[in-house]
């Protein structure tokens, strides 16, 4: 797996665009959901980002059709557009024909970059390789006002929380109307990553984009809906991203959201995911930090963790040390068995890196290729007291 590399999504793309056929849900009221799901992988100003978003638009239409209730329509576009201008052309023909009963869903997955002289301070870039503008938060709520009923918004993004004025203190929220509902995947000042894998161009995803799907096809039903009702709330979705997801800090929009956005059918399709998995909060044992978490396996995988340390306030993935599942199966170390599983890691002060803090990840390898997946992540930092003694030290 090739070094972690920024970047900012906001999830619109693909090489094409294209349109998945209508599905129905027997549940009643909830008018027609549509969807535009756009990506950002070629830029004309900034480092490509492989495949990444366009697979983060391809595991978000799934989600979309597997959770939505109700009649659902999903447009995926997955390179591009290059301009503000074509982007609302997009906007225009996707939620064509909404009514006040309907809903409109916007993701995006791209870079989202600093901008002197706006007034959120960033923009989302919209590039297709050979044009390329910035789309601010303010012009994005132009477009979307002139869509009819709810608006749903999720960016997988850097810098994405300056959409809500989430992450810096007095941060001005662009979408703060009844109308809007929004899940973003980093604060306003903060880093998105993704992965991509040097071996095969078109791997890799967004950390945030895999979170959000093991979050609704993994997690046990009391980790995504404690309250039993067969829907998953903003609220009950974003506490479950913030318990698995590390990498970056997820906001959403309203905070105390309690109404449905995605349904919970009792078949969710997780495949080779680890299912369940939480985590016990981190206890100081001498000089050493322990992490205890668990989780289960319903066919074998290999899992490996990994440990991020933190450098001048951002993750450095360059020196990331990997140590493969302890467990051995037919000989090989890392290879899990099926069934429940219980793990605790040992961390010393030192391997937390300069801040004191480190993210721990895990890694699957699932099917035959291998494919490495960001299954969860975990941010452990060192205890007040460790802190005050090496500082003494």
């Amino acid at each position: 797996m090739r070094k972690t590399v920024k970047r900012a999504a906001v999830t619109l793309m693909l090489c094409a665009a294209m349109c998945l056929p209508a599905a129905t849900d027997p549940s009643p009221g909830w008018g027609v959901t549509r969807c535009l799901v756009v990506g950002c992988d070629r830029f004309v100003t900034m480092p490509p980002t492989g495949h990444a978003s366009e697979n983060n638009t391809r595991t978000m239409a799934a989600l979309l059709e597997d959770f939505l209730p109700g009649e659902k329509q999903i447009t995926l576009h997955a390179d591009g557009p290059g301009s503000t201008e074509d982007f609302e052309d997009l906007i225009r023909a996707t939620f064509a024909g909404a009514r006040e009963e309907d809903t409109a869903l916007l993701y995006v997955s791209t870079h989202g970059v600093s901008r002197e002289g706006v007034p959120s301070g960033m923009a989302l870039l919209l590039s297709n390789g050979e044009q390329e503008e910035g789309l601010t938060p303010d012009r994005l709520r132009e477009m979307m006002d002139k869509v009819p009923g709810q608006k749903i918004l999720i960016a997988d993004a850097c810098r994405s929380g300056a959409l809500i004025g989430r992450g810096k203190e007095k941060g001005k929220d662009f979408f703060d109307d009844e109308r809007y509902r929004a899940l973003v995947s980093a604060g306003s000042e903060e880093d998105s990553w993704f992965w991509s894998a040097e071996e095969d161009e078109y791997t890799g995803t967004g950390y945030f984009t895999e979170a959000l799907d093991s979050a609704l096809r993994a997690s046990d039903p009391w980790q995504i809906d404690p309250d039993g009702d067969g829907t998953v709330s903003l609220k009950e979705l974003t506490a479950r991203l913030r318990e698995i997801h590390g990498a970056s800090t997820v906001y959403c929009r309203p905070e105390e959201d309690d109404e449905p956005l995605f349904i919970l059918p009792e078949e969710r399709n997780a495949g080779g995911k680890l299912r369940g998995l939480w985590f016990d909060p981190t206890v100081r044992d001498g000089d050493s930090l322990t992490m205890t978490f668990h989780f289960r396996t319903e066919e074998q995988v290999r899992l490996t963790y990994q440990l991020v340390p933190s450098r001048n306030g951002r993750w450095d993935f360059e020196h990331a040390v990997k140590t493969p599942d302890r467990e051995r199966t037919d000989l090989i170390r890392g290879l899990v068995s099926p069934g429940e599983k219980e793990r605790t890691i040992r961390l010393s002060a030192e391997s937390l890196g300069e801040d004191g803090k480190a993210l721990m990840q895990i890694i699957s390898q699932q099917g035959k290729e291998r494919t490495p997946v960001a299954e969860a992540g975990r941010v452990i930092e060192m205890l007040p007291e460790m802190q005050e003694k090496k500082e003494e030290e």
